[in-house]
């Protein structure tokens, strides 16, 4: 006599997860969320089913219900209309038109995984972490322990963020895009994350969304001063260059509040090409500390994407109550942080700091060497640096006459300078010659 009633649980449970599933078919792209989920049963003995959270979240490439014993036929209009015809897979397609099925955007993907997940935790009515990983397959990690890649979910407990006693906790939700031929298996669908924090409110958990699903993602629990308190930093990595871009977030009504995006229109934040990002507690200051580093971008002298040349930079930043601000900047010495440095200072017509630069009798030639004839050079030599030119530096093996060659494109300049070897990289010689692309040809400028 107990059976029905059981069975009728089971499917109704079923049917509520399939409908809030079903919401997110799209035509396009298709998101495997990879989670076993936990169904907590209650009334059947502490009895548990495991379900794979995919079916909600693919493309609707299957028949609807209602049309699946029906047998269809093409009408007239159909035989004389290639499009929307059925493919020999019996999968019907939009051909030959130029148009294309609604495809759903990806503030509704992400709106609909939320949603999931919110659901999901209906099933835990305890502020108890080990309930909570439960429930997720899965335990409830530190933030010092190492990250698992293979893992389609991770729980990291991040501390209690808002002083009520229960440890809020971040969720990395592994979600893959894929389009229709890397189903077919044509192609491997890039993986990527989702970040998601959780909060116990009092009566439930609460979900709400720290970042859209990315390849790099980065996160960290810092303290903002005593007017903010903590927050809770997320870094994406982001492009072929490697370029960090960090927001902050602090926990409001248990759920995440963006405080500051460094994509948000504030130039004062400088993304840097191969970089990193470290959060480091000042004690003085009562904050964390981020210190961003990369490869510099100079501007005036300009290095190839992905090339082995340049210089790195490191910024600290402060926290003023808004957003992170720099503070210190810093540079790596070398032969290309002299060059930039040179060009830079003959820029802006300081030639004191230009003199600075070089070995003075080297670079000039003579026995008795002076910032007055360095003015005199560059003048009548190389006045094109006292302009508003824009250098490129040539990629070239280490040890070749080019390895520290930089270019004016513009007059088919080439230069070639060389450096001291004592660690010091100063300037102590340079020479300027004319080459014609695509001729060979070359020689001493004027």
């Amino acid at each position: 006599m107990v059976t029905q009633p059981r069975c009728l649980i089971m499917m109704t449970m079923m049917q509520h997860f399939t409908a809030s599933y079903e919401r997110v078919k799209f035509s396009s792209l298709q998101y495997h969320v990879g989670i076993w989920l936990l169904i907590l049963c209650t009334g059947f003995g502490g009895s548990t089913v495991k379900a794979e959270w995919q079916h909600g979240l693919r493309l609707a490439q299957d028949t609807p219900p209602n049309q699946q014993d029906q047998t269809e036929s093409p009408t007239p209009e159909e035989a004389h209309n290639p499009a929307d015809q059925q493919s020999p897979d019996g999968e019907r397609r939009q051909v030959g038109t130029g148009s294309e099925a609604p495809q759903t955007s990806a503030v509704e993907q992400e709106d609909a995984v939320l949603a999931g997940i919110q659901t999901h935790l209906g099933n835990v009515s305890v502020p108890d972490l080990g309930a909570l990983g439960q429930a997720f397959g899965t335990s409830v990690k530190k933030q010092d322990e190492a990250s698992s890649e293979s893992s389609a979910v991770e729980l990291i407990e991040l501390g209690d963020l808002d002083g009520d006693g229960v440890s809020e906790v971040a969720v990395k939700l592994q979600i893959t895009e894929a389009s229709r031929q890397d189903t077919e298996g044509q192609a491997s669908p890039p993986s990527s994350r989702g970040l998601y924090l959780l909060s116990w409110d009092g009566t439930r958990w609460k979900a709400s969304r720290l970042a859209a699903s990315a390849e790099n993602l980065q996160f960290k629990v810092v303290r903002l001063g005593k007017s903010t308190g903590r927050g809770i930093a997320v870094v994406n990595v982001m492009g072929e260059e490697v370029v960090p871009y960090p927001a902050i977030f602090q926990l409001r009504e248990h759920e995440a509040a963006l405080l500051w995006d460094s994509r948000g229109g504030d130039d004062r934040y400088t993304g840097l090409a191969q970089g990193q990002i470290e959060f480091r507690d000042d004690a003085k200051l009562n904050q964390t500390d981020m210190i961003v580093s990369g490869r510099a971008d100079p501007g005036l002298l300009e290095f190839e994407r992905g090339g082995q040349r340049g210089f790195r930079e490191k910024c600290v930043y402060h926290w003023d109550g808004q957003a992170y601000v720099p503070s210190q900047t810093e540079y790596a010495g070398g032969p290309d942080y002299t060059l930039y440095r040179f060009i830079a200072a003959l820029h802006l017509h300081d030639f004191r700091t230009a003199y600075t630069l070089i070995d003075p009798g080297k670079f000039l030639g003579t026995d008795a060497p002076s910032l007055e004839k360095l003015r005199k050079v560059v003048e009548e030599t190389w006045p094109e640096f006292l302009d508003d030119q824009v250098f490129q530096a040539r990629e070239a093996k280490a040890g070749s006459l080019d390895a520290l060659a930089f270019e004016l494109p513009e007059k088919h300049y080439i230069y070639r300078p060389t450096l001291s070897d004592d660690g010091r990289f100063l300037l102590t010689g340079l020479e300027r010659n004319v080459e014609m692309p695509g001729t060979g040809s070359a020689g001493n400028s004027p």
